[in-house]
C-alpha cells in the first residue's frame, strides 16, 4: 500500500514534472554554463581573451541571479511558477540573441551575460523545484531527481551540439541556437504548470519554518556551508573540459564528445539520488557520490585522455545533484511556507560558488599551464563538503509539522 501511495503522485503530478524537467534543460543556467567551454576557443581566437576571462562571463550571470534571488523568491511565493516562468523565458531568449550580435569590449560581453541572468532568472531551478515540491510529498526526492536530470540532458547534448555549430558557422550561430532552444519550454509552461495546488497567494498559511526560524537553525547554515564547498568545486572543471582535452591532443569534436559524457553521469546520478533520498538519510546518499566525483577528478589528472571518458562519467555522477539536494533538503527541513525565500537564499550563495569555480580553475591554468592543481583542489573541497553535510541533524521539526498540517489536496490541485 505504501508503494502504491508513493507512486500514485505521478498520476496527478506528471504535467508539472514534465514541464519542470524540460524547463531545467533549457533554462539560463543549463544553456550558458554547459555550453561555455564550446565557445572558449572561438572567443579566444577572435578577441584575444584568455581562459580566465572567458570563464568569468558566467560570474556576471550569477551575480544577476543572486541580486534577483530574494525578489524572485517573493514573486514565486506570491504568484506561483507559471506566471514567473512565462515572463522570464522570452527575456532569456532576447538576451541570448543579443549575445549572438555582440560587438565590443570584454566588459560589454560580461554585461550581456548579466542581462541573461536578470531576464532569465525565472527559468532557474528555484522556480521549477517549487512546482515539483508542491506536487510531490512521499516521492519528492525521485521527482526532483527526474526534474533536474533535465540538466543532465543539457550537459550531454550541448557540448557536441554547440561545438558543431561553432565549428561550422561560428560562435554567433552558436548563441542563436541557444536562443531557439530556450523557447522549447513555452508550451509546457503554459499547459503543464499551474499556479494552483498549494496556492501561491495562500503561502503564509502553508506549514513550515518562517524566515527567522530558518535563519537561526543549525540545519540552514550546515546546508549552506556544505554546498558552498561543493558548488565551488565540481563546476570549476566543467567549462574547462573541452579545452583541457584539446590541450591533451584530442580534436575539438572528440573532446566535446567526451565532455558530454558528464551529462550521462548527471542523469544516472540524479535519478539514483532521487530514488535513494526518499528512503535513506540524504547526506548518507550524497557523500559517496561526491567522493566518487573527487576520485574522477584524480583519475582525469592521472589517466589522461585514455581514461577521460570514465573520469567524465564519475565527475557527472554528483555534478548538478547539488541543486536537487538543496531543494530536497529545504523542502524536508523547512517545509513550503517560505520555500521560495529559503531555497533562493541558499541557491544564490551556491550559485556564487559555482560561478567563481571556473575562474579560479582558469587562473590555475593561466599561471601554471596545467589543470593539475585545480583538479586536486576540487577533490579536497568535495571531501570536506561531504563531511560537513554528514553533520546535518536527522531531526526535522519544521518538516514534521508541515507533513502533519499539510491539507489534503484534490487531484487537480496537485498538478501545479
Amino acid at each position: 500500500m505504501m508503494r502504491a501511495n508513493r507512486y500514485s503522485e505521478f498520476k496527478t503530478g506528471w504535467p508539472a514534472l514534465l514541464s519542470a524537467t524540460i524547463g531545467s534543460a533549457v533554462g539560463v543556467t543549463a544553456l550558458l554554463f554547459y555550453s561555455l567551454g564550446s565557445f572558449t576557443g572561438a572567443l579566444q581566437k577572435e578577441f584575444g581573451w584568455n581562459r580566465a576571462e572567458v570563464s568569468s562571463s558566467f560570474l556576471y550571470t550569477t551575480i544577476a541571479l543572486v541580486i534577483f534571488a530574494a525578489p524572485l523568491g517573493w514573486l514565486l511565493d506570491r504568484f506561483g511558477p507559471r506566471r514567473v516562468a512565462i515572463i522570464s523565458v522570452p527575456g532569456l531568449t532576447l538576451s541570448l540573441f543579443l549575445l549572438s550580435q555582440f560587438q565590443g569590449e570584454l566588459m560589454h560581453f560580461y554585461l550581456l551575460f548579466a542581462l541573461a541572468g536578470l531576464l532569465g532568472s525565472g527559468t532557474t531551478s528555484i522556480v521549477y523545484t517549487k512546482a515539483v515540491n508542491s506536487a510531490f510529498f512521499t516521492s519528492r526526492g525521485l521527482a526532483l531527481g527526474i526534474t533536474l536530470a533535465g540538466l543532465g540532458v543539457a550537459a550531454l547534448a550541448l557540448p557536441p551540439l554547440v561545438t558543431g555549430f561553432v565549428q561550422s558557422w561560428g560562435w554567433r550561430t552558436g548563441f542563436t541556437a541557444l536562443a531557439v532552444l530556450s523557447l522549447l519550454v513555452i508550451p509546457f509552461v503554459l499547459f503543464g504548470l499551474k499556479d494552483g495546488g498549494p496556492r501561491a497567494d495562500s503561502a503564509p498559511e502553508l506549514a513550515g519554518a518562517n524566515r527567522a526560524d530558518a535563519l537561526k537553525s543549525r540545519a540552514f547554515w550546515t546546508i549552506l556551508a556544505g554546498f558552498l564547498l561543493v558548488g565551488g568545486s565540481v563546476p570549476a572543471i566543467i567549462p574547462h573540459m573541452v579545452p583541457m582535452l584539446t590541450d591533451a591532443g584530442l580534436a575539438p569534436a572528440s573532446a566535446a564528445g567526451i565532455a558530454s559524457l558528464i551529462g550521462l553521469g548527471v542523469i544516472v546520478g540524479r535519478l539514483s539520488i532521487g530514488f535513494l533520498v526518499d528512503r535513506f538519510f540524504a547526506p548518507f546518499v550524497a557523500a559517496p557520490l561526491f567522493l566518487t566525483t573527487a576520485l574522477g577528478c584524480l583519475l582525469l589528472m592521472w589517466g589522461g585522455p585514455g581514461l577521460a571518458p570514465a573520469a567524465a562519467i564519475m565527475i557527472g555522477v554528483s555534478f548538478g545533484a547539488e541543486a536537487d539536494l538543496i531543494a530536497f533538503l529545504c523542502g524536508n527541513y523547512f517545509g513550503l511556507k517560505r520555500y521560495g525565500f529559503i531555497y533562493g537564499l541558499i541557491y544564490a550563495a551556491f550559485s556564487i560558488a559555482v560561478a567563481i569555480g571556473p575562474i579560479w580553475a582558469g587562473s590555475f591554468f593561466d599561471r601554471t599551464g596545467s589543470y593539475d592543481g585545480a583538479l586536486i583542489t576540487v577533490a579536497v573541497m568535495l571531501t570536506i563538503g561531504s563531511g560537513v553535510l554528514l553533520t546535518l541533524p536527522k531531526d526535522q521539526p519544521f518538516a514534521s509539522k508541515a507533513r502533519t498540517e499539510q491539507p489534503v489536496a484534490e487531484p487537480d490541485e496537485l498538478a501545479v
